[in-house]
């Protein structure tokens, strides 16, 4: 089961060490229970020393667009935002956002991304009980619009560097800007 699903259990994704840092301050000021998914290897940064937007519970948006809205967790924020930049090069307006907070999920961040009509959703995760399926269960009670989530299968998992699984699922820059031109054709 998701850890999402534990009453009172806060799930975070941090996308840098930088981010990561802040967290960590933050969750040290109280006493209510919280896990912090990171993954084995380190990261490219987001963020700079000293310089990392952050508020707590509140999503990062990297980026502004009316087109699509890319939200992604933890190390899928590099992808995104490389789709991102990819996107405004096709003429594409994409709004990026890091979504570390996936519960609790940032709904006013979830509710503007539903504006753009089109939201792409990118996590190193099974496609139940994590960041697409909060946003998705989100949108269809406040603000339809068509949702894609990008996840892992629900299945065994290739073996391989982290690189190499993301990229044989599709979990990278070039898939998230092919499926957001598929959609935008449409």
């Amino acid at each position: 089961a998701a850890l999402s699903a534990i009453p009172n259990m806060r799930v975070y994704v941090p996308s840098d060490r930088f981010q990561t840092a802040c967290l960590v301050k933050e969750l040290l000021k109280d006493d209510k229970p919280a896990y912090i998914r990171v993954g084995r290897n380190a990261v490219e940064d987001i963020y700079e020393e000293g310089n990392v937007p952050f508020s707590m519970d509140k999503a990062t948006v990297l980026s502004q667009g009316g087109d699509v809205a890319i939200i992604a967790c933890g190390e899928m924020v590099k992808p995104a935002l490389d789709a991102g930049r990819l996107l405004g090069e096709s003429g594409i307006s994409a709004g990026v956002v890091d979504m570390y907070c996936v519960k609790p999920l940032d709904e006013q961040a979830v509710l503007r991304a539903a504006e753009t009509g089109l939201i792409i959703t990118v996590e190193e995760h099974s496609p139940y009980g994590g960041l697409g399926s909060m946003v998705a269960q989100l949108t269809a009670k406040e603000a339809p619009c068509r949702v894609i989530n990008l996840t892992l299968p629900d299945a065994p998992v290739v073996t391989g560097k982290s690189q190499e699984i993301f990229d044989y699922y599709g979990l990278n820059a070039e898939n998230i800007v092919r499926i957001a031109l598929t959609r935008q054709q449409v």
